[in-house]
């Protein structure tokens, strides 16, 4: 899920799976963003982009180790204006708890646009802060079993 963006990159991640940073050859460079809209309405219409948006993976951490795992390449997040989301984990799911290849749920914008929180009231609830929105990129990062995690996203 993307207990979603985040949750759903992140709930599989396996240390031995993460690629060395050198991996990453032939991604796009990017700059991470660091500001934020500045009102709520303004951060939601960049995050759904009035109707839909779909949001694919360019950096994402675990624990401060750099790579992308390529089990996370063909992952797709589609979130809509109605506060729900669709999670497509692609054709290569990355084992442990990323066992579904679709699923869905809802999300919504908290603290004045500075988090995210992701199936409210349910068990597979998640929060993640945005680092920044600009553009078509946004950093979100939290935390799953302890560990730091960070992911870019790039909308397409």
């Amino acid at each position: 899920m993307i207990s979603v963006l985040l949750m759903a990159l992140v709930s599989s991640c396996n240390l031995t799976q993460l690629e060395s940073p050198g991996s990453e050859e032939g991604r796009r460079s990017f700059t991470e963003p660091t500001t934020l809209p500045e009102t709520v309405s303004g951060f939601e219409n960049q995050f759904h982009g009035g109707s839909e948006k779909s949001w694919t993976a360019l950096s994402f951490t675990l624990a401060g180790l750099d790579g992308l795992q390529d089990c996370r390449l063909d992952d797709v997040m589609l979130i809509r204006a109605d506060g729900t989301y669709t999670y497509d984990g692609g054709e290569t799911l990355c084992g442990a708890e990323d066992t579904e290849q679709m699923r869905a749920g809802t999300w919504a914008v908290t603290d004045e646009g500075r988090s995210l929180v992701f199936d409210e009231g349910t068990v597979r609830e998640y929060t993640v802060t945005v680092n920044g929105l600009e553009e078509d990129i946004i950093s979100l990062s939290g935390r799953y079993v302890g560990l730091a995690i960070k992911g870019i996203y790039e909308s397409r």
